[in-house]
């Protein structure tokens, strides 16, 4: 497809791009995509790959898709409401429709960028989880196998042909994609604010299904006060620390359930649960039914 036929993004370069893959999908299968129940929800218009090493520009200006870039290796000049800022590895870049913007590779370096513009009935709540805890745009979410593996296999989405089966599956890879890079950029922002480890805490649960754990216990063994304990938990999690433990338990009574013969009160009481009455209850309200009919279940 000849750059005439790419109107989403304006694209130049000072050079031969023989090394860079450009994707744009077809209009009639942009259309099918808007309507399909399996990807009307958020689905690529237009990627690529940037692989060499003299000046490449992408220019955003009053599309009406998001554009997002992630830095693989290399060195990148980004120019955003009269600001200048650096691009560099593990860096991700992400605007909304409408918001003019110009990425520019620089030249004397080994860059790899790649870029997706994508569009769709949730697009911008995908673009907003990652909005959230970027600096204007501009966020550092370090090197990611994963997320180069996507982008890769998007990309060869132009060798294995647009059949329904293929497009379905790259439209999946991509809200995957997406995902895991709010989640990280979360995570992210979190460690770079505090020295609140959820790993830690977490496996201080683990070891102590056997019995309870106070709000007041996790919070000292964080060093935090509750209330700042209990909201930091909470940002990183949606879900508040004793809940999460709670869940945690359910999870294990869930595998005892599936994989011993033990009764049910002796689970109950192996997780910190005296009346298995309550426990009963309780495992109904979390999991959706009673723990007898979970464990029948697994003959049904």
């Amino acid at each position: 497809m000849s750059l005439n036929n790419f109107d989403h993004n304006k694209l130049s370069s000072s050079s031969n791009i023989t090394q860079d893959i450009r994707l744009v999908i077809p209009l009639f299968l942009l259309n099918k995509l808007k309507k399909h129940p399996l990807t009307q929800g958020t689905y690529p218009v237009s990627l690529g790959k940037i692989t060499h090493q003299n000046n490449f520009q992408i220019n955003h200006d009053n599309t009406e898709h998001h554009c997002l870039i992630y830095c693989q290796s290399g060195r990148g000049i980004l120019e955003h409401r009269n600001k200048i800022r650096d691009v560099n590895r593990g860096d991700l870049v992400i605007y909304s429709p409408r918001q003019s913007f110009l990425f520019s590779t620089q030249p004397g370096h080994n860059n790899a960028f790649f870029w997706v513009n994508f569009s769709g009935k949730l697009a911008d709540d995908f673009a907003e989880r990652l909005l959230m805890k970027m600096d204007d745009g501009l966020a550092n979410v370090g090197i990611l196998s994963n997320i180069i593996n996507d982008f890769d296999s998007l990309l060869a989405l132009g060798s294995r042909g647009y059949t329904a089966t293929n497009v379905i599956h790259a439209v999946h890879v991509l809200q995957q994609a997406l995902s895991f890079l709010a989640l990280q950029l979360r995570l992210t922002a979190f460690n770079n604010s505090s020295t609140f480890d959820i790993d830690d805490i977490e496996t201080l649960m683990r070891n102590n299904l056997h019995q309870e754990l106070s709000l007041d216990t996790l919070a000292h063994y964080s060093q935090l006060s509750k209330f700042h304990f209990a909201k930091k938990f909470k940002e990183l999690t949606d879900t508040a620390p004793i809940q999460h433990f709670i869940n945690m338990k359910m999870q294990q009574a869930c595998l005892e359930l599936d994989n011993s013969d033990k009764t049910i009160k002796t689970i109950a009481e192996s997780l910190g649960y005296n009346d298995p009455y309550y426990f009963s209850r309780l495992f109904k309200k979390i999991v959706g039914m009673s723990p007898k009919q979970y464990r029948d279940s697994r003959h049904s």
